[in-house]
């Protein structure tokens, strides 16, 4: 009888743990960018293939496939690929950063969170780090975390500016920014045992 009140006791217990604990990224993320050429012509492109988790400590991890990237035009496309993004030399870029839990566990409680959080970009051999406000909330499927505001990031930090060069000239363009807002909706999900 006692080992039976136990066993309850445990169930109970185990089921007042967090209803989460691990998430991995969902359908429908998206981590797009902005280009401005000749000073005057804005264009939105994006990334059709990222991955990533957030564990229940906040862990955040994020992959990007550069290849994967998507203007809407085939060739810039492949231009982009191979001028700058190298992406034989470098296949992804990763972002990681650290979430304070119970702001997590808030978000998964059906509060809306706005914080701050440095992520760590590691894009074309270089590694830096950017402040970002991001909106934390409770949806359907799981989890959200959308950019409040743009990151601004440029060529230089990355080492992109031979690559920009390079585009411009095959585009025959007068300008293409050296300074390019990010933004992103990211979805997650329970991670599957």
């Amino acid at each position: 009888m006692k080992t039976r009140f136990m066993v309850l006791c445990a169930s109970l217990l185990a089921g007042m743990a967090p209803a989460w604990a691990d998430w991995e990224m969902a359908a429908g993320s998206q981590i797009q960018f902005v280009s401005i050429k000749n000073n005057m012509i804005g264009e939105v492109s994006y990334f059709e293939s990222i991955s990533g988790t957030v564990t229940d400590a906040g862990a955040v991890s994020v992959q990007v496939a550069l290849a994967s990237v998507e203007t809407n035009i085939g060739i810039r496309n492949e231009r982009m690929r191979e001028f700058l993004f190298e992406v034989g030399v470098y296949p992804e870029a990763a972002i990681t950063a650290q979430l304070d839990p119970e702001v997590l566990a808030a978000a998964v409680s059906g509060e809306s969170e706005i914080l701050s959080a440095t992520l760590q970009i590691d894009l074309h051999g270089q590694m830096i780090s950017k402040e970002a406000s991001l909106k934390v909330s409770s949806t359907a499927q799981g989890l959200s975390a959308t950019t409040t505001q743009p990151i601004l990031l440029t060529a230089s930090e990355f080492e992109l500016e031979e690559g920009v060069a390079a585009l411009q000239k095959i585009a025959g363009l007068n300008a293409i920014s050296r300074i390019i807002p990010v933004t992103f909706a990211l979805r997650f999900q329970p991670s599957t045992p």
